[in-house]
């Protein structure tokens, strides 16, 4: 069900969306990885970046929803090396969000995947939002409300069930059955 309401093939499920983290984060990175974090990112994200850190990638933080400040940080890196660009879809603290689709261009512009947390915008937000609905239709999401492509967009989707659903679970979304294999491994 949860894949049916995203519009994606399948979805993992997780007990909560710490423990996808600290599991996840670290097995895309490997040991010679870079993590660009955003300054603002939550906390749970900010741990799991650690546990990826000292399991041999790089953690990098940049400036709170800087594009210029990423984009800086990101051509240090070739094309060819691992890059996973973390952002939250909706900030706890701020309620502000990404220009997810400038965050794409830049990441594909790089060679980057993005993982974005949308543990406070899964639920809420959703697709088609209109003057008469601004926050969209369904709950389905970020990548939803920009009309934008879990596979096709470089977007690994995490997002959990505690804050809408008020029940414990989380998900992740994959397009690539390589990585997805590695993750129920």
């Amino acid at each position: 069900e949860l894949a049916k309401l995203l519009g994606v093939p399948d979805v993992l499920v997780f007990p909560s969306v710490t423990l996808l983290q600290t599991g996840v984060l670290p097995l895309l990175t490997g040991n010679n990885g870079v993590i660009f974090g955003d300054i603002a990112a939550h906390r749970c994200i900010y741990e799991a970046c650690c546990l990826a850190q000292h399991k041999g990638a790089q953690f990098i933080q940049y400036r709170h929803n800087d594009l210029n400040d990423l984009a800086e940080k990101l051509v240090k890196y070739p094309l060819e090396q691992v890059k996973i660009i973390v952002i939250d879809g909706v900030y706890s603290m701020s309620a502000d969000f990404p220009d997810l689709p400038a965050y794409v261009r830049l990441a594909k512009e790089y060679n980057a995947l993005i993982y974005m947390d949308d543990a406070h915008g899964f639920g809420i937000l959703g697709e088609n939002p209109s003057s008469d609905m601004p926050y969209g239709y369904k709950g389905s999401g970020m990548v939803n409300y920009f009309d934008l492509r879990f596979a096709e967009d470089n977007i690994i989707y995490v997002a959990g069930l505690s804050n809408a659903y008020s029940s414990y679970a989380a998900f992740l979304t994959c397009g690539d059955r390589q990585i997805q294999t590695n993750f129920r491994n």
